[in-house]
């Protein structure tokens, strides 16, 4: 951890539970002359193994390496940009959920390796003689990262029926465990995540050098409530939001991209957060980043990123693309004011007014938008990919090149997230009487990159609809220039003010231009619990045919028109994907070596 030092060399306790092979298993060395039976001895002993836990989340199957990719590109944000990529990472873009897919197993070893380690800190930590608020806080942070660890396991595989391990497996054969229904598995992370609210302190508490990043009772209380949320609990889901919104702990960041990069680390807006630093030698984690070549960096900037030392595992869809590129921007905001710099094709820079919301000049560059990506302006030098936009989030843009070991912490959960989802929660308990209230949290989201209010939105008095063109930016081109025979789905058009249309304007569009590409999959399980079916929704986008358009710049008349079948997103996955992938299944290496998972 960037500022917890993490120890490294703790191999000796760690042992993955489930999903290991008997030769793993038993070939776990004492590599430092220590094993579980005398390690725990003091509080520094307990500091170690709760940094511990916290390291394992930089797994590649939790957060470092291929999960986050894989992640996202399960979302409508996301598609392959890479052919020559590994078959494993094709078939999840085309929805082909398998089993015998490494990728999956990759995530259901590695988030059963944290929960061992958190086991190994809630047995042996009670027997410590230390001082007892450190105690009662390491274990309060135990419980809170099992119960991540088994919500994202919950919500990820087997519809929620997966092992159970509450201590630590001290042989093959204690490691081999059926699964358990799925509500005795949301029992326990309830349980866990409550006894964490109650162990843990408050941010504006936490105090000393090195404290950043440890969990918090605003991180157990934001997570409380989303786990009561995805199981449609929303009046818990409410109050636990609430009481994070009225702790007055947290407070949205005036600039909304200091929540994607490294400068911006620890800011008013982050609730919970995993650190990655590019501090040491070797290259990128696509492992676990310990043992003799540890490494603590984050591959996502090079996943995003093609050409400027990326290699472009993950390109923006069409879809989000048009989305950000017709945000309507409110010109009366003061931030809307201010021009912004925009450089031309011989990146020389000058002045304009704003045409794009901050949060989609934080996310996306398009080709031709006079934004400055990687030294060169988008004008003079842009490596053009299908959609003509490259993914800026998380990345390194502002450098001239994107290195290959990032930095950047991967938020988990900020207050956006926190003020998005208790509108829905107030929407879905209280429907239309809850409008007032919902509207509150929803356009303080919006108003912060410069948006029109909701309800300016809904009356779609002079707000262009969305392009089905992805080239050239014709946001300032008169309405001739428009292709009239859009998708219904991604029109802004006059809707009524209702619980019902808010609800669906939240999916599909104000959580998908506010959380692309974050996290671990925020848009995957979106789609998964969205009202009307996410695989409706990609069948839905699937369909559109984007239309490629010349026009004649100096007068803005559409010259010519064309649809391309290549301009499309989710040809293979709207076929492919359906309900039943909602989760996926168990990994097969794991029934392979695990008799008793089915019993």
């Amino acid at each position: 951890m960037k500022k917890i030092v993490i120890i490294l060399s703790l191999i000796s306790i760690v042992a993955v539970i489930t999903g290991c092979s008997q030769d793993e298993f038993l070939n776990v060395e004492n590599r430092n002359s220590l094993n579980a039976e005398n390690f725990w001895q003091n509080q520094r002993d307990a500091e170690s193994g709760i940094f511990s836990v916290y390291s394992s989340l930089q797994f590649t199957g939790v957060l470092g390496g291929t999960s986050v990719t894989n992640f996202a590109l399960l979302s409508e944000a996301s598609r392959t940009g890479n052919i020559g990529f590994s078959a494993e990472t094709l078939e999840i873009d085309n929805a082909i959920i398998n089993s015998a897919n490494p990728r999956f197993f990759d995530m259901w070893e590695d988030l059963y390796r944290v929960v061992f380690r958190a086991n190994q800190v809630i047995k042996n930590v009670p027997g410590i003689e230390m001082d007892e608020t450190a105690k009662r806080e390491i274990l309060g942070e135990a419980y809170f990262l099992r119960g991540l660890a088994m919500f994202w396991l919950g919500t990820t595989f087997n519809q929620g029926d997966v092992p159970l391990p509450l201590i630590p497996a001290a042989s093959l054969e204690e490691s081999r465990l059926s699964i358990s229904p799925k509500a005795q598995v949301f029992e326990q992370i309830f349980s866990d995540l409550q006894l964490a609210q109650n162990n843990l302190r408050d941010r504006l508490n936490w105090t000393g050098e090195g404290q950043e990043g440890r969990a918090t009772w605003g991180a157990a209380t934001a997570i409380l409530g989303k786990v009561y949320l995805y199981e449609e609990n929303f009046s818990r889901a409410r109050e636990e939001f609430l009481k994070v919104i009225n702790s007055n702990e947290y407070s949205l960041t005036a600039n909304i991209e200091d929540n994607f990069t490294e400068a911006g680390e620890f800011n008013s807006e982050s609730i919970f957060e995993v650190q990655f630093f590019a501090n040491l030698e070797n290259n990128g984690n696509f492992g676990d980043g310990e043992g003799s070549q540890p490494n603590e960096s984050t591959l996502r900037g090079t996943s995003w990123v093609r050409g400027n030392g990326g290699f472009g595992a993950v390109f923006a869809t069409h879809f989000i693309s048009s989305l950000y590129r017709n945000e309507v921007i409110d010109p009366n905001l003061p931030i809307n004011q201010a021009p912004v710099t925009v450089y031309d094709d011989e990146s020389n820079p000058s002045e304009e007014a704003r045409k794009f919301s901050t949060r989609s000049e934080a996310s996306i560059a398009y080709e031709g938008d006079g934004s400055l990506f990687y030294g060169t302006s988008t004008r003079e030098g842009f490596i053009r990919v299908v959609s003509r936009a490259h993914i800026k989030k998380n990345t390194h843009y502002f450098e001239n090149r994107e290195p290959r070991n990032s930095g950047i912490n991967e938020r988990i959960i900020r207050l956006a997230d926190v003020y998005l989802m208790y509108a829905e929660a107030v929407l879905r308990e209280q429907g239309d009487a809850g409008i007032t209230e919902a509207l509150t949290y929803i356009n303080q989201v919006r108003q912060r990159s410069g948006l029109i209010t909701l309800e300016a939105l809904f009356e779609g008095v002079g707000t262009p609809p969305i392009l089905r063109n992805t080239f050239p930016d014709l946001t300032d081109a008169e309405i001739l220039a428009l292709v009239p025979d859009v998708h219904p789905s991604l029109m802004i058009e006059r809707q009524d003010l209702t619980a019902d249309n808010i609800i669906i304007h939240l999916f599909n569009k104000e959580r998908p231009a506010e959380f692309a590409w974050e996290g671990r999959g925020i848009l995957w399980h979106d789609l998964r619990r969205r009202p009307d079916g996410g695989a409706n929704r990609i069948r839905e986008l699937g369909e559109i045919r984007y239309t490629t358009t010349t026009l004649d710049v100096q007068n803005f008349e559409l010259l010519e028109e064309f649809v391309d079948n290549s301009l499309q997103d989710f040809r293979d996955r709207k076929v492919n994907f359906t309900e039943d992938d909602y989760f996926f299944p168990i990994p097969a290496q794991e029934i392979l070596q695990n008799p008793n998972i089915n019993n």
